[in-house]
């Protein structure tokens, strides 16, 4: 396990409003990291600037251990899904495939993705007309073509059924192996399942950070109900859970 990702005293604000708050901490990989909290936490804040599209109000961020440096972005490292993939019209599966394929140069990717998103006899369909579940696993195959050191995911299995979810989870895991992989999420209970180290982050501050294992040992016997995380979340923060073990 090495260094990925270290951040100190992170802060960003829109004019009044403050997105992030004082966030500090140090992730090390392979593994795969959630960063778990409620809708508006600055989960999405925090993603972009790690991905270098957005600057910090303050703060410092470690990648690899080197400073970052938005003008040297080590983009040949590291993968990214967005919350909302940018898809052009009426382009299909093999195309999508393509043009990630020659975006990262990487020799027969175009098969190797389509391989990876389970898609060889949909090649031919629209991305609009692929299932959640389906699109959601040719973005991932897209961002880890070229085989990154970090993956970047935001809310990758939002909307989709639990079947879908379990199977991209399972790619995560697989990915995990040799990946670091930072996804953010509000469902506790899928976070569970997948995460080995988790942050937990509500209204722009650090609440917790550590291990599943030692969040989930912290959480005093008689607060525990043998839902791992979640009990975890509910004795380090102050939130309510929603319908399908989401967060509110």
């Amino acid at each position: 396990m090495q260094e990925v990702i270290a951040v100190e005293k992170l802060a960003r604000r829109f004019g009044p409003i403050t997105a992030l708050d004082d966030v500090s901490f140090t992730l090390a990989g392979p593994q795969v990291i959630g960063i778990l909290g409620p809708n508006g936490a600055g989960k999405t804040t925090l993603l972009e600037i790690l991905q270098g599209l957005q600057e910090a109000t303050r703060g410092t961020v470690r990648l690899f251990g080197a400073p970052l440096d938005p003008r040297r972005y080590p983009r040949r490292r590291i993968g990214v899904v967005m919350q909302r993939e940018f898809v052009f019209d009426r382009i299909t599966a093999f195309e999508y495939a393509d043009l990630f394929a020659a975006i990262h140069r990487v020799p027969r990717g175009r098969e190797a993705i389509l391989l990876a998103a389970g898609l060889e006899a949909r090649a031919d369909l629209p991305v609009q007309r692929l299932s959640g579940g389906e699109s959601q696993r040719l973005f991932i195959a897209a961002a880890s073509v070229h085989a990154p050191d970090l993956l970047f995911l935001d809310e990758p299995t939002t909307h989709l059924d639990p079947e879908s979810k379990r199977a991209i989870g399972l790619r995560l895991r697989e990915l995990a192996a040799r990946c670091t992989v930072v996804l953010t999420t509000h469902d506790l209970r899928e976070a569970d399942a997948v995460c080995d180290h988790a942050v937990f982050l509500v209204d722009g501050r650090v609440k917790a950070e550590g291990s599943r294992a030692a969040l989930c040992d912290a959480v005093p016997e008689g607060r525990r109900t043998g839902r791992g995380l979640e009990d975890a979340f509910f004795h380090f923060c102050a939130a309510r859970l929603a319908e399908g073990g989401g967060l509110a």
